[in-house]
């Protein structure tokens, strides 16, 4: 039987599976007179998410059960690439930047689906 915490879990990871299909979208539909990759703020966000994923990595030992300790590990390893993508972003040529987007934010939607399928397992 389901718990409300497992429920809860799968609900919020679901607003991240949409929040990830949003980045997707805005990706593929790029304009690059709203969007500039080399501003500070946009370094700083992709520099505060490869921390708190490196963070979550670290208390994964922490996680009691194994499903939290593989959602909590997938949640961690997958904040850290779409981070690493969005600081890889002032690298890239801008005709790119778009296509750079789309993937973070398939990676944010692959994460959302995997951890909402974990988090319904009973252990």
């Amino acid at each position: 039987m389901f718990n409300s915490a497992n429920l809860f879990r799968m609900m919020s990871e679901m607003i991240l599976v949409l929040l990830g299909g949003l980045l997707v979208w805005g990706g593929l539909n790029f304009d690059h007179r709203y969007f500039d990759a080399r501003w500070p703020s946009w370094v700083f966000i992709g520099a505060v998410i490869v921390f708190s994923g490196v963070r979550a990595l670290m208390k994964t030992r922490q996680a009691a059960r194994n499903a939290q300790r593989t959602t909590s590990r997938v949640g961690g390893v997958s904040m850290v690439i779409v981070g690493l993508t969005m600081l890889g972003l002032v690298f890239v040529q801008f005709r790119w930047v778009g296509m750079a987007l789309a993937v973070a934010g398939g990676i944010v939607v692959i994460r959302g689906l995997v951890s909402a399928a974990l988090s319904l397992r009973t252990d």
